[in-house]
């Protein structure tokens, strides 16, 4: 009882101690010691802000939310059972976009554009990079070579960029963006548009208002039925991304943040499995985020760089010989704010 009397007396003293040293130290303090006190608590608010966010998941964010479901969907009978039947492989399709979702969906944004979109590499390719179709559609998002070429994606003999994630999805978006311009600004008739092409969506918008049609949409649009399968389809995967829980299915976990970092390899490494090795990043992995490469060889016709998940990437700088700025000195979080300047323009 004595012990434990002495101690809180001890800690009434070393509290009143500290108080009157912190009195005589604000006494004694310039106005520009105070204010380098609170640009230092700004920053570590602002640090542990970010971080807090980084670290919580992509679909609690402000680039899933339900203000950028624009759509406004509303299953049909025959949408709704198509959603039941394509529940049973989105969970393993969504697992091939866990690298690339916080990119597209960040991309979206940017871009104004519905976040329902995010559902079209689902019904194209299943987010797989390499994807191929028996039309001769390649890709992520399924560009035959005249489009895909008219939007200015590249191949050579190392590298396709319609296999490449980054350069598909800006030529892709760019495309929707125009088809929602040329097509009465109805995305459901851009994205069939997407599907059966331009002119004959616009043909078929020309003739219903010939025919006196007043309101242009999907239900009043004489449309193919590829063309409506397709729409079908692409509403059915947008719901049940948006309500995955109505259909028994989980998103996969993914954080709030970049999942990958482009680091420059030109003239530093010219093997993919060398770049695995360095970076510690299962080669499949890196297969996966640079599908544009057609081979083990990094060679190409200009530079491209690496994609490395977040948390491998300042491992492989450092093996390769980049200098890391001290703004990413510290821990993953710290360097997710370099991400944007290493990503390629547009």
């Amino acid at each position: 009882m004595i012990r434990k009397t002495l101690l809180i007396l001890g800690s009434l003293v070393l509290s009143a101690m500290v108080a009157v040293s912190a009195c005589s130290s604000s006494v004694n303090a310039t106005a520009s010691d105070q204010k380098n006190l609170e640009n230092q608590l700004s920053a570590a608010v602002q640090r542990d802000k970010i971080m807090r966010a980084e670290n919580s998941s992509l679909w609690n964010s402000e680039l899933f939310n339900d203000s950028l479901f624009t759509l406004n969907i509303k299953l049909t009978a025959a949408e709704r059972k198509e959603a039941h039947r394509l529940a049973r492989s989105f969970e393993d399709h969504m697992e091939n976009s866990s690298l690339f979702m916080y990119h597209l969906l960040s991309e979206l944004k940017a871009r104004n554009m519905p976040i329902e979109l995010a559902a079209l590499p689902l019904v194209e390719s299943g987010f797989n990079p390499r994807a191929r179709s028996g039309a001769g559609a390649h890709g992520p998002w399924q560009f035959i070579r005249s489009t895909g070429k008219a939007l200015g994606l590249e191949r050579t003999k190392n590298y396709d960029e319609f296999y490449d994630f980054i350069a598909s999805t800006d030529a892709s978006l760019r495309f929707l963006d125009h088809l929602y311009q040329e097509c009465d600004h109805n995305w459901d008739l851009a994205i069939a548009a997407y599907n059966q092409g331009e002119y004959s969506i616009k043909r078929a918008i020309k003739r219903a208002k010939e025919a006196g049609v007043a309101e242009i949409n999907l239900n009043t649009v004489k449309l193919s039925a590829g063309a409506k399968a397709y729409v079908r389809r692409f509403h059915a995967y947008a719901d049940i991304l948006k309500n995955p829980q109505k259909y028994g299915v989980d998103r996969p976990e993914i954080k709030n943040r970049p999942a990958f970092k482009r680091v420059q390899i030109a003239g530093r490494l010219n093997s993919m499995k060398q770049a695995s090795k360095l970076s510690g990043a299962k080669l499949s992995t890196l297969k996966h985020l640079n599908a544009g490469y057609l081979s083990d060889s990094l060679q190409s016709n200009k530079p491209r760089g690496l994609l490395v998940p977040i948390e491998n990437a300042r491992r492989l700088e450092k093996a390769i010989g980049i200098e890391v700025p001290t703004t990413e000195q510290g821990t993953t979080q710290d360097m997710l704010s370099a991400v944007a300047s290493n990503a390629p323009e547009r």
